[in-house]
Parts: structure tokens; sequence; C-alpha cells
């Protein structure tokens, strides 16, 4: 019979539990803070991104946001009933529908952004402010290799 134990450090050498963990930790800070603006981390990923690109498609904001295509409808309903984003177009199943930030939702996003950034001091967990630049510069060099990673049905981490 195979042994079930492991040291901590056989578990401490487990890069991708380690990834979990801590964005488990900083999500949650993330959320608590924008929260008290009425925002969640993913509504956030949202204005931010269509700050970036003037106009996307709904299934282009699903995969910046990580979330099934499937559940973007919803949440940007939520958003353009808030009068933080538009939809232009045709709203027609399989159709492309342009989504853009509104005068409203870029307030918004200015009113949250020195948190979000400031969600970036890790001091309190340990990490100097070098430190953290460089696992954003590691964790970017992830997304940036993983651009286009499509979730699953049923993948639980990506659920809006």
């Amino acid at each position: 019979m195979a042994s079930a134990r492991m040291s901590a450090d056989e578990l401490d050498a487990n890069l991708t539990w380690s990834i979990v963990r801590v964005a488990r930790l900083v999500g949650q800070r993330l959320t608590d803070r924008l929260a008290e603006h009425g925002l969640n981390p993913v509504q956030f990923g949202v204005l931010a991104h269509l700050a970036v690109e003037e106009e996307m498609t709904q299934a282009a904001l699903a995969r910046a946001v990580l979330v099934r295509p499937q559940s973007i409808a919803p949440l940007l309903d939520g958003l353009e009933q808030r009068g933080l984003i538009a939809r232009a177009g045709d709203r027609a199943r399989g159709r492309p529908n342009p989504v853009r930030l509104t005068e409203e939702g870029g307030r918004a996003l200015d009113g949250v952004r020195s948190i979000a950034l400031g969600a970036n001091d890790l001091s309190d967990v340990g990490l100097s402010p070098d430190e953290s630049d460089r696992l954003n510069a590691l964790l970017l060099t992830i997304i940036r290799a993983t651009d286009g990673a499509r979730p699953r049905d049923g993948d639980q981490l990506w659920s809006g």
C-alpha cells in the first residue's frame, strides 16, 4: 500500500499549489477592497480591459477575464444596467456584440484604480516592492505565454 504521507517540504515544493494559495490570498484582498466600491475583481477586470481596448467583443472579454463564454452575458448585463458599459450592435445569438466603457464606467474605474494598485503592496506578507515587481513580471510571462487559454466546462476557477 502506498504511503499517503507527505512532508511539509514536499508540499512547499509544489509550485502550482503555492500559486493557488497565493492567488486566493491576494484575490480575497482585492475582493475586499473593491467591494467597498461595489465591484468585484472580475468586474474590475472588464472595466480595466475596456480602458485598454476601446471596444471588445463579449467573447474577447470572457477570455480576458477568464470566465466561460456563457457566464459573460449576465456579468455584462449587470454592468450595463449600472451604466458602466454599453453594448452596440445586434444582440442576436452568435453575433459579435461590441462592448465599450462608458464615461460612468471610466469614473468607476478611476475610483478604484489606486485601490487595485495599492493591493500590489505585499510588504505585509514579506515581499519588498522590488520582489513584488519581479513576481508580477514572472506571472506576466506565464499569462502572455498562455494567452488564448480557454476555460473548460465545469472548471471552477473560471467561473464569474
